[in-house]
């Protein structure tokens, strides 16, 4: 934020805010819980709530996303929430993937993505070409809620052999059962629960948790918006699409409804929009200094960080987009340094203590090592087990 940019504000508030990319990733940080975390009255379901979800295809890396935004949260925390106090679910919602969510933000989130998701993208095709037609596939679903009711919680192949005995012709060993069962939980018919003999299962969802009826659509919409800027902004329409998948009209419609609540502000010469009521608050936050142990961040593997805005804009030097893409899909941990992404890293659990290893994209400097070294402690603490720090460039 240059003082230009401030005094013109405060002359004419009309002016957009012009911010750095360093300025947004402040404000991004905090958006996300992850400069400064939450403190510890904040429980995992309220976490969520405020982040729009995580995203959770591999679930330990889901977890792992709580820790970097929360002081105290331990993955029996985690735990705790999804199979005892059931406050959070794991299902698929934002661009039809799997993420940890609030269980009392479900209606709003299955009211929008369910019947999109259910019905968009290779899916159906994948279906069609496993010789299932629209009829296969309704019919599947009848038979998952009737099955769950009767004998749920039951694992994808306990729901595959019902499936088959129900009529549908399905290879038990193919993709079709993931399909259907991710189908099913699109549609508010099943949600994943607790490991059942040590594999993934699924029961009813509205016997798991109580949900509420889904919102009007419209409203769901604004609601959406509103929530994706306190968790994302500054953001664009873009980034938003990016970050929902929805359908463009929806997109426009959703932003549209918002305006009045926002502020324009423009991120690196890029127009973008923030809150007008969180405006105030966040300029302040930019002007203090950012406390060291605030400044490195160990996140996980498809972190929302980066996947809730559009490619170009996401906080990752450009030559090493591949480093932390590598392809198929995969999205490595990375280390996060003031906003941008200076490295990738893993953990080593084949050694007597677990080692968390850094690969930096450049030398990390002796400044940040300090700080560094407390994230690593911090993943120890949250995962209940010593981790030590090592670097993949450096002998031991």
């Amino acid at each position: 934020m240059t003082p230009l940019t401030t005094d013109l504000r405060r002359r004419n508030p009309t002016v957009p805010l012009e911010l750095t990319a360093a300025d947004a990733a402040r404000y991004r940080l905090r958006s996300q819980r992850l400069a400064p975390r939450t403190d510890d009255e904040t429980s995992v379901s309220e976490l969520l709530a405020s982040v729009c979800g995580i995203q959770a295809q591999e679930k330990p890396a889901a977890a792992l996303g709580v820790r970097a935004r929360s002081e105290s949260l331990t993955e029996a925390d985690l735990e705790r929430a999804l199979y005892e106090d059931r406050s959070v679910v794991r299902t698929w919602c934002m661009r039809g993937t799997f993420h940890l969510v609030a269980a009392a933000d479900l209606p709003l989130y299955l009211s929008l993505f369910g019947e999109t998701f259910a019905s968009r993208g290779p899916e159906p095709k994948r279906l069609e070409s496993m010789g299932l037609d629209e009829s296969d596939i309704a019919r599947a679903m009848e038979l998952i809620r009737d099955a769950l009711r009767e004998d749920g919680p039951l694992t994808r192949g306990e729901i595959a052999g019902r499936l088959r005995r129900g009529g549908v012709d399905l290879d038990p060993e193919s993709q079709a059962p993931y399909v259907l069962v991710r189908r099913a939980a699109l549609l508010g018919i099943l949600c994943e629960v607790a490991l059942k003999e040590g594999k993934p299962a699924y029961d009813l969802l509205d016997e798991w948790v109580p949900v509420d009826e889904p919102p009007d659509r419209q409203v769901a919409l604004v609601d959406l918006a509103r929530r994706y800027l306190r968790a994302f902004q500054p953001a664009s329409v873009d980034d938003f699409a990016a970050w929902s998948g929805l359908y463009v009209r929806d997109v426009k419609l959703a932003w549209g409804l918002v305006a009045d609540e926002t502020s324009e502000v423009v991120v690196d010469g890029r127009d973008a929009a923030m809150l007008t009521e969180d405006l105030e608050a966040y300029e302040s936050a930019t002007e203090s200094n950012t406390e060291t142990a605030d400044r490195v961040r160990l996140l996980p593997g498809y972190d929302s960080y980066l996947l809730g805005y559009e490619k170009e804009v996401r906080p990752i030097p450009r030559g090493y987009e591949s480093q932390v893409w590598p392809g198929a899909g995969v999205i490595r941990p990375t280390l996060v340094v003031d906003g941008e992404v200076v490295g990738t890293w893993r953990l080593d659990r084949n050694r007597a203590t677990t080692a968390l290893v850094v690969d930096p994209f450049e030398s990390v400097g002796p400044e940040l090592e300090s700080p560094l070294r407390t994230e690593v402690e911090d993943v120890g603490r949250f995962l209940d087990t010593d981790v030590e720090l090592r670097f993949a460039n450096r002998a031991p």
